[in-house]
């Protein structure tokens, strides 16, 4: 998705260079409760963005970069990620927010942008995201984004919500 654009937002690839303001996002308790990082890890950091750099080369999938266009200011990281949920071949909108983003409207914009760009490009007949159960912003953010709530799974030993939107049919335009 790098240099895709949204109504506020720009996306790029990810580099290691984002470690520097990514770390407000490991620092902030309430932003990784869902997610196995220790609070301030330096170590986490760095893992969370090494992984993305190896989906690139191993799938073709991972996170971007999305930043503010007025200032180009980095608020997150949003992507299309190749996933195997209950044996079959998914394709996910994961999005991770700074702290400082918050309750703006940027992770359902962003999450949007992906959608539209998966169907588009005519990657899979359907987007998933994966959500704790515990996580209403999150689900908020796939309402918004059209999706529904289909089942519970085990996900990499952990339960998560599946919501999903299927994009292999035309846009249905309202009559009047």
């Amino acid at each position: 998705m790098h240099g895709v654009t949204s109504e506020r937002l720009l996306f790029r690839t990810t580099t290691m260079d984002d470690t520097s303001w990514w770390m407000e996002y490991i620092n902030a308790a309430d932003a990784i409760r869902f997610m196995r990082f220790t609070v301030g890890s330096e170590a986490d950091c760095r893992a969370f963005i090494q992984r993305t750099l190896d989906r690139y080369v191993n799938d073709g999938s991972g996170l971007n970069v999305f930043a503010e266009c007025s200032t180009n200011k980095p608020v997150g990281m949003v992507g299309l990620l190749a996933q195997k949920v209950d044996g079959l071949d998914e394709l996910e909108i994961g999005y991770h927010l700074v702290p400082s983003a918050w309750r703006m409207g940027y992770a359902t914009e962003a999450a949007i942008a992906c959608k539209s760009f998966a169907r588009q490009h005519r990657i899979h007949p359907s987007v998933i995201s994966l959500i704790d159960q515990e996580n209403t912003a999150s689900q908020a953010v796939a309402r918004r984004n059209g999706m529904v709530y289909e089942k519970d799974t085990v996900h990499r030993g952990v339960l998560a919500m599946v919501w999903r939107v299927r994009i292999d049919q035309p846009l249905r335009v309202a009559s009047r």
